[in-house]
């Protein structure tokens, strides 16, 4: 009796023990997406909130026909000496809690990330629980308020969502890299390489020219630009473009978008992308070669005489996207004259793109995870302190780059007029 008495307390006890009083519904949050800093006026940091407001909405007819979901955005900035304190003050004035559990992306402003202070403003960012190691680091041009302000929805999509395909656009154009807090955090404190951040900006739309000449002549590197500065008009207002270099937790330069490219290839994060090289026998024309990677990207370091040598060999194989010229380049015999075109072209930008991080004294492309092999104890490592050697560092890059199709043309011909032939 007294043991199927225990039983019955065992099984029913724990109905009488639960509660709810803790529990939350999602909509006693107010959800945070994107998280803006900069240093303030009134206090150390100027830290915005851009707050999603969702809600549904009517059909067109605005008789609710056909109700859809529709997101609002508000954006809140303060100063103030610390992430939690402005949490809190913010919280005075928002009637439901400041939740962060779906933050996409946090914007340091330029001028913060120049200070030397990153460290200092990312540190309560990656001790906070609800902020996800995953979230996504961007350093803008200008004030990071407006560029937060700018983050809007694209095509009625939830603002969550097309900040996650924004950046992983990443992937496809090579143009930025892909850099998440845990990447900006580990890449302050490496030994190993420097950090690498996606640089952004708010388009003004002003570097496209309405009026002028017809261009001629031979056309500029595709790419070459940095986030702002892009020749272009209508679409979103932010846009993505180019990488900002960091020695230790202070940007000390940024590359363009074409630099970037070159860094991905190497550290082996872009598997396909499109380039456009100047025709090797008509130079007012372009060429478009669709590239993918062929085989892993082979690294070798050579520290012997105390100034580090670094061999980089790359095997790629692409497609002829388009030929503008006409030239029979899908011949067997002109297919060489392209595939020398483009590993001249990936050299020459590889080498662009080393040289320059020379100067920032910052190995961005991570040749130190290789060069740290050759030691046996972490005090050695830290002892030869590859950092410091890297200014002084020399590279020898060798691209090998096969064509493996010429598209649905199978020769190029020229074009009859009442002039001749073109």
């Amino acid at each position: 009796m007294r043991k199927r008495t225990l039983i019955l307390t065992c099984l029913f006890l724990p109905l009488f023990i639960t509660g709810c009083f803790d529990s939350h519904e999602i909509g006693d949050f107010a959800y945070v997406t994107a998280l803006g800093l900069e240093q303030g006026i009134s206090d150390t940091m100027r830290i915005t909130f851009q707050i999603a407001k969702f809600g549904k909405s009517g059909g067109s007819s605005g008789e609710g026909e056909g109700g859809g979901e529709s997101e609002e955005m508000e954006t809140i900035t303060l100063d103030s000496s610390s992430l939690n304190s402005a949490i809190s003050i913010a919280n005075t004035n928002v009637s439901k809690y400041l939740n962060f559990m779906h933050l996409k992306v946090i914007v340091i402003s330029e001028d913060m990330a120049k200070s030397g202070k990153v460290r200092e403003c990312m540190a309560p960012i990656v001790r906070y629980r609800q902020i996800r190691r995953t979230t996504n680091v961007i350093v803008c041009k200008g004030k990071a308020e407006e560029f937060v302000s700018a983050l809007k929805p694209y095509s009625s999509e939830l603002i969550t969502q097309t900040i996650e395909e924004l950046i992983e656009n990443s992937r496809i154009t090579g143009y930025f890299p892909k850099i998440n807090l845990n990447d900006f955090y580990d890449g302050m404190k490496a030994p190993y390489h420097a950090l690498l951040g996606i640089y952004g900006a708010v388009n003004k739309e002003d570097n496209l020219k309405i009026e002028g000449t017809a261009f001629e002549g031979e056309s500029d590197i595709q790419g070459d630009y940095y986030a702002g500065d892009i020749p272009r008009k209508g679409g979103p207002e932010v846009e993505l473009f180019g990488s900002t270099v960091f020695d230790g937790d202070k940007m000390v330069g940024k590359l363009t978008g074409f630099e970037t490219q070159m860094l991905l290839l190497v550290l082996g994060e872009l598997k396909r992308a499109s380039f456009s090289i100047t025709d090797p026998e008509k130079p007012e024309n372009t060429v478009p070669i669709d590239i993918t990677e062929f085989d892993k990207t082979e690294i070798n370091i050579d520290l012997k005489d105390g100034r580090p040598k670094i061999q980089v060999k790359l095997k790629m194989e692409g497609n002829i996207a388009s030929i503008q010229s006409s030239m029979h380049y899908e011949a067997p015999e002109k297919m060489p004259i392209i595939e020398d075109a483009i590993e001249k072209y990936l050299v020459e930008g590889i080498e662009r793109t080393f040289n320059k991080c020379k100067e920032f004294k910052t190995d961005v492309f991570n040749f130190g995870t290789t060069a740290v092999l050759q030691f046996w104890t972490i005090p050695e490592w830290e002892e030869y302190s590859w950092l410091s050697k890297f200014p002084e560092s020399e590279l020898e890059v060798e691209v090998d780059f096969t064509i493996r199709r010429t598209g649905k043309i199978l020769k190029s011909e020229p074009i009859y007029s009442s002039e001749g032939k073109k």
